[in-house]
């Protein structure tokens, strides 16, 4: 099974200043996506224009990504504070290591993970309201998962399901974008279902991608191994 993410250690050589970077931060007060750009670089800290005219809180979580070279990278930080001057700097903590990631805007990971799925449109004392399912792989954006329901591109969902021991996550908005099928015998058909998730709270997309980003993590350690 091929992942298209790798650990970078050497972060100088892939981060340099004048770098364009986007910004997402887990924060209720700050869930756009903000885009900024390295001006400053230490041992452990990195400096930013700011992203937004007010100030992010202190200790705040986040996630930046960027592309250098034709590559995207991505990496967890924190807001550590402020540097005063003409223009004001955010300084973010540098990160151990920077992730080169798939080119799309969430990075995935494959996964086995039991979901059950409820259709809103129909009454939940329908049978036909509730069937289950397996998320073949997740990222903050979507799943891909697999079922042997017949369900029409467009059609909206509710997932439930559970991220390892770390959380359960309930009630996600979602909708089919496409299909296809995995598998067709006389008695059995299997289909697999590109789902997108929408109105996802920060905290719960948060939740996701630090769940990815540690499974990458270690999928990577294990080859490395």
């Amino acid at each position: 099974m091929k992942y298209d993410t790798t650990i970078i250690k050497d972060i100088r050589s892939f981060l340099k200043v004048n770098q364009r970077i986007e910004i997402d931060f887990d924060h209720p007060d700050f869930l756009d996506e903000y885009t900024s750009r390295v001006e400053k670089i230490k041992e452990d800290l990195i400096y930013v224009a700011l992203p937004e005219i007010r100030h992010v809180p202190e200790k705040t979580h986040g996630w930046v990504f960027y592309v250098y070279k034709d590559q995207r990278y991505g990496f967890e930080t924190q807001v550590e504070g402020y540097e005063g001057g003409p223009s004001v700097r955010m300084i973010l903590a540098s990160p151990r290591e920077i992730l080169r990631l798939q080119r799309r805007k969430y990075f995935r990971v494959f996964v086995d993970i039991p979901v059950t799925c409820r259709a809103p449109t129909l009454p939940m004392e329908e049978p036909e309201s509730i069937f289950y399912g397996t998320i073949l792989n997740i990222s903050a954006g979507g799943v891909l998962m697999e079922t042997d329901r017949e369900i029409p591109v467009g059609s909206e969902l509710v997932l439930f399901f559970s991220l390892a021991q770390e959380m359960d996550i309930d009630d996600i908005p979602s909708k089919v974008i496409r299909c296809g099928i995995v598998k067709k015998t006389k008695k059995h058909i299997l289909y697999e279902y590109g789902i997108e998730f929408y109105s996802l709270d920060g905290r719960l997309r948060d939740a996701i991608m630090r769940f990815v980003f540690k499974q990458l993590i270690e999928l990577n350690r294990q080859v490395k191994e």
